[in-house]
């Protein structure tokens, strides 16, 4: 079974003070259970870890364009989660399953171009920020924005939070940031 599927999307609006973000979340799919195996009795089970990709706005987005941008903005997670999920290291998954978050900056335009990319938080596992890099680089050009968005670009903030389950918190609740 694929990890994407059953993945549950959640969008919602966050208001921060000095201006207005959009943010939409989807939380992987758990694994699933392991299957009794025809191996030797130590075989490592499957972990119940999540991985979870968020996509905010960055830059400051009239609410009419916000609102607008709505489901281009989880149209953009989605296949971005897709493409990570095809690159997701070894070393983020089971029995290694390295937690870590990479924070990742670019600009979109209204074409679908990426440009301006750059980690603004690694994870200080290269693998991991590599993967997140791959993700991005991979799916882009992404489609253009809906018709009758006023900005000609925006810039998103990419969080992919490898295994989140892995610090002891419940799967899908992202790890508290590090010092």
């Amino acid at each position: 079974m694929n990890r994407i599927e059953g993945g549950v999307l959640v969008l919602g609006l966050l208001l921060a003070a000095g201006g207005a973000q959009v943010g939409a979340q989807v939380v992987g799919a758990k694994n699933p259970p392991a299957t009794p195996a025809k191996g030797p009795a130590n075989a490592a089970p499957a972990a119940d870890l999540a991985d979870t990709l968020a996509v905010n706005f960055v830059s400051r987005v009239a609410p009419a364009d916000r609102e607008n941008l709505k489901g281009y903005l989880a149209g953009l997670q989605s296949r971005t989660k897709d493409r990570w999920m095809a690159v997701l290291p070894a070393a983020a998954k089971p029995p290694l399953s390295t937690p870590g978050e990479v924070k990742i900056v670019c600009w979109v335009h209204t074409d679908g171009r990426v440009t301006n990319i750059a980690i603004e938080q690694a994870s200080g596992k290269a693998a991991l920020d590599r993967a997140a890099w791959a993700a991005i680089t991979g799916s882009s050009p992404y489609g253009a924005f809906p018709y009758g968005i006023a900005v000609d670009q925006v810039k998103v903030r990419f969080t992919f939070d490898y295994n989140a389950g892995a610090a002891g918190a419940p799967p899908g609740v992202p790890l508290k940031p590090r010092s």
